[in-house]
């Protein structure tokens, strides 16, 4: 499988008026932990064959099946339904991302390794890559994005922060993408507490 990378770039967020921390960084570009809100995105490139699975366990479908994944989807989606300025780039509106349940696995994988590990970045404590959590579910991805945040204590606010970077902006409106995935999990005990991951994707 080829994957075709979306687009490639560090941002670093500083959250205004926020008593909890977050960050941005990017696998190439790595930076040091603020003492704001932070995001981080990322989408890097990745070829080669891969073999193995190409059918994913679960079907991606238009009703997610919590809460969680019902506000994020339709977060994602309203933002796509409109034109949007990421950063100065103008995005036009795109068609809605419909849930995949091997996408939100992706994300609640590397959610729970940053929150349980006490890190932020795309380069997960085992070494995996957006890329390798993606296919390790099961899912034959021809592209794929990742944004991953820190801090954020809302869907609102964590999309705030992602609307507001140039880069986060471009993945969610993506016209490469037809598929999502999300997760946060929280450890009180971590340095910024909450920890969120989207993963988009297209077969």
């Amino acid at each position: 499988m080829r994957y075709t990378p979306i687009i490639l770039l560090s941002t670093l967020l500083l959250g205004c008026g926020s008593d909890s921390s977050s960050k941005s960084s990017s696998i190439t570009e790595p930076t040091t932990p603020s003492s704001n809100p932070e995001t981080d995105e990322n989408t890097l490139p990745d070829s080669g064959n891969e073999g193995g699975e190409s059918d994913p366990v679960n079907d991606s479908g238009d009703t997610p099946s919590n809460d969680f994944a019902t506000m994020m989807l339709n977060a994602v989606n309203q933002a796509r339904s409109t034109e949007q300025n990421c950063g100065g780039t103008i995005m036009s509106a795109v068609p809605e991302l419909k849930w995949n349940y091997d996408l939100e696995e992706a994300a609640f994988r590397h959610s729970a390794d940053m929150a349980n590990a006490d890190f932020m970045d795309h380069t997960g404590s085992d070494g995996s890559t957006p890329a390798e959590r993606v296919a390790d579910t099961g899912y034959s991805a021809n592209a794929w994005a990742e944004n991953v945040a820190a801090g954020q204590k809302t869907i609102d606010d964590v999309m705030n922060s992602w609307m507001g970077s140039s880069g986060h902006c471009q993945n969610i409106m993506s016209n490469n993408v037809t598929e999502m995935g999300a997760s946060t999990v929280e450890n009180p005990d971590a340095q910024y507490g909450i920890y969120w991951t989207q993963v988009f994707a297209n077969r």
